[in-house]
């Protein structure tokens, strides 16, 4: 075997071993057993537990950074708004195909040190400003109603996270992606008012 394919192989038994017991829970051991290696092998590849952590959440980190795309105004490109929920669709179903690695490490990376957290900030924080991009150039282009897009944009991301929690639960039931993103933007933009409140101005 490979040293990749090797290390390929720790990670996945590291992957199912938190699924099975937790992170906190599963020992070193349990790894090289389920991994079927001896303790040298596994301590070619990694120093401890934390390190295979580590590298399972920056692997994951980079799957959904690099599945997000930047927010353009082109000829021929969808509208700010489409854009928005596209990039929404593919973060959602990375999690989605792999729910598990996405519970276990956005559920127990929180917290582990400031390092870690740094990182989820990072990622929290460009999700959230290429939400606010977009709202922008929705604004510039008279589809979007004008406010404090920052906030607007906090609000989106709440939803972002707590969509992701609830659709990789073993007992989801959430709606399917389309009509879940597509209210997610119209609650986030439109809130619960009837015609954007316009029928109750009109009474007022």
């Amino acid at each position: 075997m490979l040293p990749e394919e090797r290390k390929l192989l720790i990670l996945s038994a590291a992957k199912e071993m938190f699924a099975i017991k937790g992170y906190h829970e599963t020992s070193i051991n349990d790894i090289i057993k389920r991994a079927g290696i001896a303790r040298g092998t596994f301590y070619l590849y990694f120093k401890d537990k934390r390190g295979i952590f580590d590298a399972l959440f920056d692997q994951l980190l980079k799957r959904i950074n690099d599945s997000v795309e930047r927010i353009v105004i082109a000829p021929g490109s969808k509208p700010p708004i489409e854009q928005i929920a596209d990039n929404l669709k593919r973060v959602f179903q990375l999690a989605m195909d792999d729910s598990e690695l996405t519970r276990i490490l956005f559920r127990h990376a929180p917290g582990l040190d400031s390092i870690t957290d740094q990182k989820i900030e990072g990622f929290y924080n460009k999700i959230a400003a290429l939400i606010e991009s977009a709202l922008t150039l929705g604004v510039y282009m008279n589809i979007v109603k004008n406010g404090d897009l920052n906030l607007i944009s906090v609000f989106i991301m709440g939803g972002v996270k707590e969509i992701t929690d609830r659709i990789t639960r073993p007992e989801n039931n959430m709606p399917q992606l389309d009509r879940l993103i597509k209210d997610l933007i119209e609650f986030n933009l439109y809130g619960l008012a009837v015609n954007g409140g316009k029928q109750g101005s009109r009474g007022a």
